[in-house]
Protein backbone atom coordinates (compact mmCIF):
# COMPACT_ATOMS: atom_id res chain seq x y z
CA UNK A 1 0.00 0.00 0.00
CA UNK A 2 1.01 3.64 -0.21
CA UNK A 3 4.05 4.86 -2.10
CA UNK A 4 7.80 5.12 -1.80
CA UNK A 5 8.84 7.23 1.23
CA UNK A 6 11.99 9.34 1.33
CA UNK A 7 13.85 9.61 4.62
CA UNK A 8 17.15 10.56 6.19
CA UNK A 9 18.75 7.73 8.13
CA UNK A 10 21.89 6.94 10.13
CA UNK A 11 23.69 4.00 8.52
CA UNK A 12 26.54 1.84 9.81
CA UNK A 13 28.64 1.65 6.63
CA UNK A 14 31.98 0.46 8.01
CA UNK A 15 32.69 -1.35 11.27
CA UNK A 16 34.29 0.73 14.03
CA UNK A 17 33.40 3.95 12.21
CA UNK A 18 30.89 6.70 12.85
CA UNK A 19 27.40 6.26 11.46
CA UNK A 20 26.73 8.16 8.22
CA UNK A 21 23.60 10.25 7.57
CA UNK A 22 22.21 9.37 4.14
CA UNK A 23 19.05 9.84 2.08
CA UNK A 24 17.07 6.65 1.53
CA UNK A 25 13.93 5.56 -0.25
CA UNK A 26 11.74 3.17 1.73
CA UNK A 27 9.78 0.75 -0.46
CA UNK A 28 6.04 0.39 -0.81
CA UNK A 29 4.58 -1.51 2.16
CA UNK A 30 4.11 -5.24 1.91
CA UNK A 31 1.59 -7.34 3.79
CA UNK A 32 2.13 -7.11 7.55
CA UNK A 33 4.31 -3.98 7.42
CA UNK A 34 3.78 -0.57 9.00
CA UNK A 35 5.19 2.83 8.01
CA UNK A 36 6.01 4.97 11.05
CA UNK A 37 7.17 8.57 11.34
CA UNK A 38 9.77 8.21 14.09
CA UNK A 39 9.64 10.75 16.90
CA UNK A 40 12.36 9.53 19.28
CA UNK A 41 14.83 6.65 19.40
CA UNK A 42 16.90 5.41 22.31
CA UNK A 43 20.55 4.40 22.08
CA UNK A 44 21.46 1.04 23.60
CA UNK A 45 24.77 -0.61 24.44
CA UNK A 46 23.86 -3.33 21.93
CA UNK A 47 24.50 -0.84 19.14
CA UNK A 48 28.05 -0.34 20.36
CA UNK A 49 28.57 -4.06 19.85
CA UNK A 50 26.92 -3.89 16.42
CA UNK A 51 29.23 -1.06 15.41
CA UNK A 52 32.18 -3.28 16.31
CA UNK A 53 30.62 -6.34 14.62
CA UNK A 54 30.57 -8.14 17.97
CA UNK A 55 26.85 -8.73 18.40
CA UNK A 56 25.67 -12.33 18.64
CA UNK A 57 24.72 -12.67 14.96
CA UNK A 58 27.89 -11.08 13.63
CA UNK A 59 28.40 -8.09 11.34
CA UNK A 60 25.65 -6.94 8.95
CA UNK A 61 27.08 -3.68 7.65
CA UNK A 62 26.10 -1.64 5.81
CA UNK A 63 22.88 -1.64 7.82
CA UNK A 64 20.24 0.38 9.59
CA UNK A 65 20.29 0.27 13.39
CA UNK A 66 18.01 1.03 16.33
CA UNK A 67 15.54 -1.16 18.23
CA UNK A 68 13.85 1.20 20.70
CA UNK A 69 11.68 4.13 19.73
CA UNK A 70 8.33 5.86 19.39
CA UNK A 71 6.40 7.48 16.59
CA UNK A 72 3.16 7.93 14.68
CA UNK A 73 1.73 5.47 12.15
CA UNK A 74 1.61 6.93 8.62
CA UNK A 75 0.31 3.90 6.73
CA UNK A 76 -0.27 0.17 7.10
CA UNK A 77 0.12 -2.73 4.71
CA UNK A 78 -2.51 -5.29 3.86
CA UNK A 79 -3.63 -7.58 6.71
CA UNK A 80 -2.41 -5.18 9.42
CA UNK A 81 -5.10 -4.87 12.10
CA UNK A 82 -3.07 -4.04 15.20
CA UNK A 83 -2.58 -0.34 14.41
CA UNK A 84 -4.02 2.24 12.05
CA UNK A 85 -2.96 5.55 10.53
CA UNK A 86 -2.54 8.22 13.21
CA UNK A 87 -1.88 5.83 16.10
CA UNK A 88 0.94 6.64 18.51
CA UNK A 89 3.17 3.61 18.87
CA UNK A 90 6.20 2.17 20.62
CA UNK A 91 8.79 0.50 18.39
CA UNK A 92 10.57 -2.48 19.94
CA UNK A 93 12.74 -5.47 19.14
CA UNK A 94 10.56 -7.48 21.53
CA UNK A 95 7.95 -9.38 19.55
CA UNK A 96 4.28 -8.72 20.19
CA UNK A 97 1.20 -9.89 18.33
CA UNK A 98 0.81 -9.48 14.58
CA UNK A 99 2.64 -10.49 11.43
CA UNK A 100 6.35 -11.26 11.63
CA UNK A 101 7.79 -9.87 8.40
CA UNK A 102 11.42 -10.30 7.37
CA UNK A 103 12.36 -7.15 5.46
CA UNK A 104 14.34 -7.06 2.24
CA UNK A 105 17.55 -5.00 2.02
CA UNK A 106 17.30 -1.47 0.65
CA UNK A 107 19.26 -0.31 -2.38
CA UNK A 108 21.18 2.94 -2.35
CA UNK A 109 23.64 4.03 -5.04
CA UNK A 110 23.93 0.47 -6.27
CA UNK A 111 24.68 -0.94 -2.81
CA UNK A 112 22.44 -3.03 -0.55
CA UNK A 113 21.70 -1.81 2.97
CA UNK A 114 20.55 -4.44 5.45
CA UNK A 115 17.73 -3.88 7.93
CA UNK A 116 15.86 -5.90 10.53
CA UNK A 117 12.15 -6.20 11.39
CA UNK A 118 12.51 -2.93 13.33
CA UNK A 119 14.94 -0.02 12.92
CA UNK A 120 14.63 3.42 14.50
CA UNK A 121 17.58 5.61 13.47
CA UNK A 122 15.68 7.37 10.67
CA UNK A 123 12.96 9.96 10.18
CA UNK A 124 10.63 7.29 8.79
CA UNK A 125 10.85 3.52 9.15
CA UNK A 126 9.10 0.44 7.83
CA UNK A 127 8.65 -2.21 10.53
CA UNK A 128 6.96 -5.55 11.01
CA UNK A 129 3.49 -5.43 12.57
CA UNK A 130 4.65 -7.43 15.59
CA UNK A 131 7.25 -4.76 16.47
CA UNK A 132 4.76 -1.91 16.96
CA UNK A 133 2.47 -1.45 19.96
CA UNK A 134 -0.17 1.30 20.22
CA UNK A 135 -0.12 3.56 23.28
CA UNK A 136 -2.48 6.34 24.44
CA UNK A 137 -1.91 9.70 22.74
CA UNK A 138 -1.74 11.28 26.19
CA UNK A 139 1.73 9.75 26.71
CA UNK A 140 4.54 12.06 25.48
CA UNK A 141 6.42 10.35 22.66
CA UNK A 142 9.93 11.15 23.93
CA UNK A 143 9.75 9.16 27.19
CA UNK A 144 7.57 6.58 25.43
CA UNK A 145 10.62 5.59 23.37
CA UNK A 146 12.11 3.95 26.47
CA UNK A 147 9.19 1.52 26.58
CA UNK A 148 10.74 -0.24 23.59
CA UNK A 149 13.70 -1.80 25.39
CA UNK A 150 15.10 -0.20 28.55
CA UNK A 151 11.89 -0.28 30.57
CA UNK A 152 10.44 -3.71 29.62
CA UNK A 153 13.82 -5.41 29.89
CA UNK A 154 14.86 -3.84 33.20
CA UNK A 155 11.49 -3.92 34.90
CA UNK A 156 10.50 -7.17 33.24
CA UNK A 157 13.36 -8.95 34.96
CA UNK A 158 12.01 -7.73 38.28
CA UNK A 159 8.31 -8.33 37.66
CA UNK A 160 8.28 -11.30 35.28
CA UNK A 161 11.59 -13.17 35.51
CA UNK A 162 12.28 -12.86 39.27
CA UNK A 163 8.83 -11.86 40.56
CA UNK A 164 10.48 -9.77 43.27
CA UNK A 165 8.62 -9.27 46.55
CA UNK A 166 9.22 -7.29 49.74
CA UNK A 167 11.14 -10.29 51.10
CA UNK A 168 13.89 -10.05 48.48
CA UNK A 169 17.29 -8.42 48.56
CA UNK A 170 18.13 -7.54 44.96
CA UNK A 171 21.57 -6.86 43.45
CA UNK A 172 21.97 -5.24 40.02
CA UNK A 173 25.41 -5.24 38.39
CA UNK A 174 25.63 -2.45 35.82
CA UNK A 175 23.57 0.73 36.25
CA UNK A 176 23.05 1.88 32.67
CA UNK A 177 19.70 2.18 30.91
CA UNK A 178 18.64 -1.40 31.63
CA UNK A 179 20.12 -1.54 35.12
CA UNK A 180 18.52 1.71 36.25
CA UNK A 181 15.12 0.35 35.22
CA UNK A 182 15.76 -2.85 37.16
CA UNK A 183 16.64 -0.73 40.20
CA UNK A 184 13.54 1.43 39.74
CA UNK A 185 11.42 -1.69 39.24
CA UNK A 186 12.79 -3.32 42.39
CA UNK A 187 11.99 -0.16 44.32
CA UNK A 188 8.42 -0.11 43.00
CA UNK A 189 8.11 -3.79 43.92
CA UNK A 190 9.07 -2.93 47.51
CA UNK A 191 12.26 -5.01 47.64
CA UNK A 192 13.79 -5.19 51.12
CA UNK A 193 17.16 -3.89 49.91
CA UNK A 194 18.51 -2.94 46.49
CA UNK A 195 22.26 -3.17 45.90
CA UNK A 196 23.62 -1.28 42.88
CA UNK A 197 27.06 -2.30 41.61
CA UNK A 198 29.08 -0.27 39.10
CA UNK A 199 32.54 1.17 38.61
CA UNK A 200 31.10 4.53 37.52
CA UNK A 201 30.57 7.04 40.33
CA UNK A 202 27.99 9.00 38.33
CA UNK A 203 25.83 5.92 37.70
CA UNK A 204 25.98 4.90 41.35
CA UNK A 205 24.83 8.37 42.32
CA UNK A 206 21.92 8.10 39.87
CA UNK A 207 21.08 4.62 41.17
CA UNK A 208 20.30 6.13 44.58
CA UNK A 209 17.76 8.46 42.98
CA UNK A 210 15.90 5.46 41.55
CA UNK A 211 15.78 3.45 44.75
CA UNK A 212 19.13 1.80 45.44
CA UNK A 213 19.63 1.37 49.19
CA UNK A 214 23.30 0.39 48.89
CA UNK A 215 25.86 1.24 46.20
CA UNK A 216 29.17 -0.54 45.65
CA UNK A 217 32.14 0.25 43.44
CA UNK A 218 34.10 -3.03 43.31
CA UNK A 219 37.29 -1.17 42.42
CA UNK A 220 37.09 0.70 45.72
CA UNK A 221 35.99 -2.03 48.13
CA UNK A 222 35.60 -5.80 48.40
CA UNK A 223 32.31 -6.56 46.67
CA UNK A 224 31.83 -10.04 48.10
CA UNK A 225 32.52 -8.95 51.68
CA UNK A 226 30.15 -5.98 51.40
CA UNK A 227 27.32 -8.09 49.96
CA UNK A 228 27.82 -10.78 52.59
CA UNK A 229 27.66 -8.09 55.28
CA UNK A 230 24.45 -6.62 53.84
CA UNK A 231 22.80 -10.05 53.55
CA UNK A 232 24.18 -11.38 56.85
CA UNK A 233 26.11 -14.04 54.96
CA UNK A 234 23.16 -15.42 52.99
CA UNK A 235 23.76 -13.89 49.59
CA UNK A 236 21.11 -12.00 47.64
CA UNK A 237 17.71 -13.35 46.70
CA UNK A 238 17.94 -11.93 43.17
CA UNK A 239 21.12 -11.03 41.27
CA UNK A 240 20.94 -9.39 37.84
CA UNK A 241 23.89 -8.88 35.52
CA UNK A 242 23.39 -6.28 32.79
CA UNK A 243 27.06 -6.05 31.78
CA UNK A 244 27.64 -9.32 29.92
CA UNK A 245 31.26 -9.94 30.91
CA UNK A 246 32.47 -13.28 32.23
CA UNK A 247 33.56 -11.90 35.58
CA UNK A 248 30.30 -10.01 36.21
CA UNK A 249 28.18 -13.05 35.31
CA UNK A 250 30.18 -15.30 37.61
CA UNK A 251 30.06 -12.71 40.39
CA UNK A 252 26.27 -12.40 40.11
CA UNK A 253 25.86 -16.17 40.38
CA UNK A 254 28.41 -16.50 43.17
CA UNK A 255 26.69 -13.89 45.36
CA UNK A 256 23.20 -15.38 44.94
CA UNK A 257 21.74 -17.43 47.80
CA UNK A 258 22.57 -21.10 47.21
CA UNK A 259 19.13 -22.46 48.09
CA UNK A 260 16.50 -20.02 46.87
CA UNK A 261 18.37 -17.34 44.92
CA UNK A 262 17.72 -16.39 41.30
CA UNK A 263 20.51 -15.20 39.01
CA UNK A 264 19.41 -13.48 35.81
CA UNK A 265 21.84 -12.77 32.97
CA UNK A 266 20.77 -9.88 30.78
CA UNK A 267 23.88 -8.25 29.33
CA UNK A 268 24.81 -9.35 25.81
CA UNK A 269 27.83 -11.69 26.20
CA UNK A 270 31.02 -9.93 25.15
CA UNK A 271 32.90 -11.49 23.46
CA UNK A 272 30.03 -13.52 21.91
CA UNK A 273 31.56 -16.99 22.26
CA UNK A 274 32.94 -16.76 25.78
CA UNK A 275 32.27 -19.37 28.48
CA UNK A 276 31.62 -18.90 32.19
CA UNK A 277 32.59 -21.11 35.14
CA UNK A 278 30.06 -21.82 37.89
CA UNK A 279 29.47 -24.40 40.59
CA UNK A 280 26.36 -26.28 39.37
CA UNK A 281 25.74 -28.15 42.63
CA UNK A 282 23.47 -25.48 44.24
CA UNK A 283 21.16 -25.73 41.22
CA UNK A 284 20.05 -29.12 42.55
CA UNK A 285 18.84 -27.46 45.75
CA UNK A 286 16.79 -24.60 44.38
CA UNK A 287 19.24 -22.01 43.10
CA UNK A 288 18.32 -20.82 39.62
CA UNK A 289 20.38 -19.41 36.76
CA UNK A 290 18.56 -18.05 33.70
CA UNK A 291 19.06 -15.72 30.79
CA UNK A 292 16.38 -13.28 29.75
CA UNK A 293 14.94 -12.09 26.45
CA UNK A 294 13.57 -8.65 27.14
CA UNK A 295 12.52 -9.46 30.69
CA UNK A 296 9.98 -11.96 29.36
CA UNK A 297 7.83 -8.94 28.53
CA UNK A 298 4.65 -9.13 26.48
CA UNK A 299 4.38 -5.82 24.59
CA UNK A 300 0.61 -6.17 24.20
CA UNK A 301 0.23 -6.32 27.97
CA UNK A 302 3.26 -4.71 29.58
CA UNK A 303 3.75 -1.61 27.41
CA UNK A 304 0.31 -0.20 28.18
CA UNK A 305 0.79 -0.99 31.87
CA UNK A 306 4.08 0.90 31.99
CA UNK A 307 2.53 3.78 30.04
CA UNK A 308 -0.20 3.99 32.66
CA UNK A 309 2.36 3.94 35.48
CA UNK A 310 4.09 6.87 33.79
CA UNK A 311 0.79 8.74 33.51
CA UNK A 312 0.13 8.11 37.19
CA UNK A 313 3.48 9.62 38.12
CA UNK A 314 4.73 6.28 39.46
CA UNK A 315 7.21 5.44 36.71
CA UNK A 316 9.96 8.05 36.38
CA UNK A 317 11.05 8.00 32.75
CA UNK A 318 11.90 11.68 32.31
CA UNK A 319 14.95 11.60 34.58
CA UNK A 320 16.26 8.49 32.84
CA UNK A 321 16.76 10.55 29.68
CA UNK A 322 19.96 12.42 30.43
CA UNK A 323 20.90 13.51 26.89
CA UNK A 324 19.04 14.32 23.68
CA UNK A 325 20.49 14.84 20.19
CA UNK A 326 19.24 15.37 16.66
CA UNK A 327 19.65 12.61 14.08
CA UNK A 328 22.58 14.48 12.51
CA UNK A 329 24.29 14.41 15.92
CA UNK A 330 23.78 10.70 16.61
CA UNK A 331 27.51 10.00 16.85
CA UNK A 332 27.75 12.50 19.71
CA UNK A 333 25.12 10.40 21.44
CA UNK A 334 27.22 7.29 21.04
CA UNK A 335 30.22 9.11 22.50
CA UNK A 336 28.14 9.86 25.61
CA UNK A 337 27.04 6.22 25.76
CA UNK A 338 30.63 4.98 25.54
CA UNK A 339 31.83 7.46 28.15
CA UNK A 340 29.33 6.31 30.78
CA UNK A 341 28.30 9.92 31.48
CA UNK A 342 24.59 9.31 30.96
CA UNK A 343 21.75 6.87 31.51
CA UNK A 344 19.57 6.87 28.37
CA UNK A 345 20.50 8.92 25.32
CA UNK A 346 17.59 9.78 23.00
CA UNK A 347 17.72 10.82 19.36
CA UNK A 348 14.94 13.24 18.42
CA UNK A 349 13.67 13.36 14.85
CA UNK A 350 11.56 16.46 15.51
Amino acid sequence: MGSITKTKAAILVELNQSLEIVDLELPVLRKGEVLVKVHSAGLCHTQLLEIKGENASGAHNPNLLGHEGSGIVCDVGETVRKVKKGDHVVLSWIKGSGANVCPEPLEQNGKLINRGPVTTFSEYTVVSENRVTPIPKTIPLKPAALLGCAVPTGMGMINNSAQVTSQDIVMIIGCGGIGINAIHGASLAGAAKIIAVDVNEYKLSEAKKFGATDVIDPTQENLEKRVRDITEGDGVGVAIDTVGRRETMETAYGLTNNHRGRTILCGVPNPPNMKINIDPFPLYYGKRLVGTGGGESDPDVDFSRYAQLYSDGTLNLDEMITHEFKLAEINKGFEILKSGRGLRVVISME
